[in-house]
């Protein structure tokens, strides 16, 4: 019983001192593949912070020598780093759009260390970027984001210096709140549960959460996703993620893991439909005119997910 204590209490003090970032960050340094592997097209690109911090990331270019039909900046989960989840974006190059695909500090071969709030100057960093960088021609951006990437992209584009900054917005298993979304993970552990009194105030403020701030992300148009059979982001935290926002807004029901849905080609032609509803796909030719989606007015159905690719196991995915 004392060894249990003296654990508990140790782990308690870990806790109050990392704040959030044990929670919500699970880094991993090393590559598990690069873009080149996946038979894709690849720049390593090297985004520096005023205090000389680098940060990482990958862009692959549109497939072929066609102007691109947009950028899509990428913003994964809180588990290893930008190499496992490659999967997730690797087609869209060959349906005509730029990738950019960022790891935080801390993460692959990102300098510094993982803390909230000070990762949304990463998500702020690599937006800024793309807002100004040439290579994009003038083509629509589009922020993709699952899970925490989804959450922060609404904390940070819900800023009031951010109105406009996308073109069009897709959040996938966001949770609402960092707080709340603390609180049920802490719920699954017997030893987590009486602290979380102690741990929960430590989060970022509750006017940083996603449901503070999505609303104005309007009137960019949004896209919230979520799998009703989601083990980790509990699907409430979707639902009241799309209550809180503005329109023009749409919501995507899911069924399968966390985070899996964008290997489905279903879900695939699903983003890449909602993308050219809302003018966020330069015009392309007839040859290249991809199947319309179902008729308006409907309520989109649940899409399935296949099976999830194996990765290292890094903690709580988020």
């Amino acid at each position: 019983m004392a060894m249990v204590l003296r654990l508990s209490a140790a782990l308690l003090l870990s806790l109050l001192l990392a704040g959030c970032s044990k929670l919500f960050f699970y880094p991993m340094s090393p590559w598990v593949q690069n873009p080149e592997n996946q038979g894709l097209q690849y720049e390593d690109i090297v985004l520096i912070h005023p205090r000389g911090m680098r940060i990482h990331g990958w862009w692959l270019p549109a497939a072929d020598d066609a102007p691109a039909r947009g950028t899509v900046y990428f913003l994964h989960g809180n588990a290893q780093n930008i190499s496992t989840h490659l999967a997730n974006v690797q087609w869209l190059p060959a349906r005509g759009y730029n990738v950019f695909l960022l790891d935080y500090r801390g993460y692959g071969l990102s300098e510094g260390k993982p803390r909230l709030p000070d990762v949304f100057d990463d998500v702020q960093l690599g937006l800024d970027w793309l807002r100004h960088a040439q290579r994009t021609d003038g083509a629509p951006l589009v922020v993709f984001g699952q899970s925490l990437g989804a959450s922060m992209a609404a904390s940070v584009l819900g800023e009031e210096g951010n109105a406009g900054a996308a073109d069009c917005v897709i959040l996938e298993a966001a949770f609402a709140s960092y707080r709340d979304i603390t609180s049920d993970v802490m719920k699954r552990s017997w030893l987590l549960w009486p602290l979380r009194w102690m741990v929960v105030p430590t989060m970022p403020d509750r006017a940083l959460d996603p449901e503070e701030r999505v609303a104005d992300i309007a009137p960019t148009p949004l896209l919230v996703m979520h799998s009703e059979d989601d083990p980790v982001i509990p699907y409430a935290h979707g639902e009241r993620l799309y209550a809180a926002a503005a329109q023009p807004k749409t919501f995507q029901k899911l069924r399968g893991g966390h985070t899996e849905s964008a290997r489905d080609p279903a879900v695939q032609q699903r983003l890449v439909d909602f993308m050219q509803d809302n003018d966020c796909a330069a015009e392309v030719t007839k040859a290249e005119e991809v199947p319309e989606s179902s008729g308006e007015g409907e309520e989109p159905p649940a899409l399935p997910v296949p099976a999830p690719i194996s990765t290292p196991d890094s903690g709580y995915r988020f």
